[in-house]
């Protein structure tokens, strides 16, 4: 019994951490409105980016496969400078926490807090990493959940011709 108890629970964590998919549409107003904390303790709003394509990854330094995708998720950004722009926010974890995550995965994208996962919720997800790409208006055009790899991302951004 305790076997079987283990291996559900085991089995909850790896669908929450690194399902593939997507759950309902965002309301993409609420997405774009809502307030994070940038590292250097501003606060800002998806909205600070209007006129440029952004790519949103929402991760956690406990996340094995949001570590596992960040060298992908660098590379990606580093090709598509200037078309589009990248914005990671931590779900979860402390200041300190992020800053040390941020500094070990050497990513050089803004980077936010969403300590409770009010943004992530409004996006819809329900595991990390999630992973979304909003056009040029701000709307919800694509969201993954779970670990992106480099053809996979560049497929996407092509795909709605941003890179």
């Amino acid at each position: 019994m305790r076997r079987r108890v283990l291996a559900s629970i085991a089995l909850a964590l790896i669908v929450a951490c690194t399902s593939s998919g997507s759950s309902g549409k965002p309301d993409d107003r609420a997405v774009q409105q809502a307030t994070f904390t940038r590292l250097d303790g501003a606060t800002t709003s998806l909205t600070a980016y209007a006129g440029t394509p952004v790519l949103v990854n929402f991760f956690a330094s406990t996340c094995q496969p949001c570590i596992t995708e960040m060298p992908a998720l660098e590379q990606v950004k580093q090709e598509a400078e200037g078309k589009v722009r990248f914005v990671g926010i931590d779900v979860g974890d402390t200041v300190e926490g992020t800053r040390s995550f941020v500094a070990a995965v050497k990513v050089t994208w803004d980077i936010g807090r969403d300590p409770r996962g009010d943004i992530a919720t409004l996006l819809g997800s329900v595991g990390l990493p999630t992973t979304a790409v909003l056009d040029r208006d701000g709307a919800v055009v694509y969201k993954h959940l779970g670990a992106l790899d480099l053809d996979e991302l560049r497929g996407e951004l092509r795909s709605h011709g941003f890179l």
